[in-house]
């Protein structure tokens, strides 16, 4: 493992591959604004960091059309293939996938817009995957990264003890597991790596209604982390028996009392390099 290389907490199965796509039909719209909002626009050269099974890559390609290229790299070569195979079949040709680790990686040439999500929260030094997306820059091009901050809790409304619960635990898993507190970081660590007048929004996605994905969304997110919040000592013995079931139980509070269930605060951030 390079200094650079990503430390993934949440696993490479197959399960967490297909919650990544549930993840992605819920975090996609904001995405999409987001790279809008950065300028991202026809025939414009993308590359993607730790793209996973390719979402965000997808998002990139539909912006940048046929005179655009989007170049997505990671490390989990399963996840690589399952998202060249989709965007084939979306006739998204413009964007190619590539087996590499982030500190490995060589380029035949610059980019307008180097792009992540989630995944400065895994890296051993967010600061150096910074300096590399500023690097790898044409002068003017954009910087994006959409990033998680556990350490920011919003609860919801009405009160929701089991829900209120399971963020607790992903607050505490990842301020010790990963950078849990990222999401707060990204400005002053676009300015530190030489990028001008970052833009930055917090966001908290939620929802509700017996049909949501976010039940299942959260649930899946907390089976992903619970064998090393387990051996951290953050769960209950009854909260890895009760796995199965959480989803469901997630919904049932909801709907209860009429509610919410809400997701991680999440901060999209871009900046230009001069």
């Amino acid at each position: 493992m390079t200094e650079t290389s990503t430390r993934y907490v949440m696993g490479h199965d197959d399960r967490e591959r297909r919650r990544l796509s549930l993840q992605a039909s819920i975090l996609n719209p904001l995405s999409d604004q987001l790279l809008r909002r950065a300028g991202l626009s026809a025939g414009l050269r993308v590359l993607d960091i730790g793209c996973g099974v390719g979402e965000l890559s997808m998002v990139a390609g539909r912006l940048v059309g046929r005179h655009g290229r989007v170049t997505g790299i990671d490390i989990d070569e399963t996840a690589l293939a399952i998202a060249a195979a989709r965007a084939r079949e979306q006739g998204l040709d413009q964007i190619d996938f590539v087996h590499a680790d982030i500190g490995a990686y060589r380029r035949d040439g610059s980019y307008d817009a180097v792009i992540g999500r989630h995944i400065l929260i895994h890296t051993p030094d967010p600061r150096v995957i910074a300096g590399m997306a500023h690097s790898l820059l044409n002068p003017g091009g954009v910087a994006v990264f959409q990033e998680y901050d556990f350490s920011v809790i919003h609860r919801p409304f009405p009160e929701a003890p089991l829900c209120e619960r399971i963020f607790e635990i992903f607050r505490a898993f990842f301020a010790k597991a990963a950078h849990g507190n990222v999401g707060t970081r990204l400005f002053r660590l676009l300015i530190d790596a030489g990028f001008q007048s970052p833009d930055c929004r917090v966001e908290y996605p939620l929802d509700g209604g017996p049909e949501s994905p976010f039940y299942e969304w959260v649930a899946e997110s907390f089976r992903s982390i619970l064998p090393r919040a387990d051996a951290l000592g953050l769960v209950r013995s009854d909260e890895i028996v009760g796995i199965d079931s959480l989803a469901e139980r997630l919904r049932e509070e909801t709907l209860s009392h009429t509610g919410c269930i809400l997701g991680p605060a999440m901060v999209g951030g871009f900046a230009r390099k001069r």
